[in-house]
């Protein structure tokens, strides 16, 4: 098969979107889950040590409201991209996949995306999409419901076919 060809959209929207930009800043990326939680760790087993004056206290409340902090930030992030993204991320695409690349058209705005195997270093299946990543850089993401049953394993193989998978790290399923 030279092109597998279906409609789907460029990005996810709701909490779809949510759930993804969290996997991708938090589970896909341990250092800044790590480093989020840290300080909340610390503080609970200084004060469980027995190092307590009032000082340390307002330090131990402030280091325990860290994380809280920083998933209300990303929340709060994700509530503002959704509601100011260009309304082409959310518009009907048809993706081709062809032996040069990735083709996505958005038709609706006469737009046209190409995306080469070369540019892709990791590939993932989780969530329900299949995310592609140019180092840490998100390039394209297709969701599994939208490739027609009869292509799943197509795409699949097509994906294993034309990405330099010396360069490439695949986790698919």
């Amino acid at each position: 098969m030279d092109i597998i060809r279906f409609n789907t959209t460029l990005k996810a929207s709701g909490k779809e979107y949510a759930r993804i930009v969290y996997w991708n800043r938090f589970w896909r990326n341990k250092t800044e889950l790590i480093l989020t939680c840290l300080p909340a760790a610390a503080s609970i087993v200084l004060f469980c040590l027995g190092l307590r004056s009032s000082f340390m206290l307002i330090i131990y409340v402030i280091l325990c409201a860290y994380p809280f902090f920083i998933f209300s930030q990303c929340k709060s992030s994700i509530k503002y991209h959704l509601k100011n993204r260009d309304a082409s991320e959310s518009a009907p695409c048809e993706i081709t996949l062809m032996p040069s690349g990735i083709l996505a058209e958005i038709k609706d705005y006469n737009l046209q995306y190409t995306y080469n195997w070369n540019d892709f270093t990791t590939i993932y299946d989780t969530l329900g999409y299949y995310m592609m990543f140019n180092k840490g850089t998100m390039i394209v993401m297709i969701r599994k419901a939208d490739i027609p049953d009869t292509q799943q394993t197509a795409f699949v193989d097509y994906v294993f076919e034309h990405v330099d998978q010396n360069k490439c790290l695949i986790k698919i399923k």
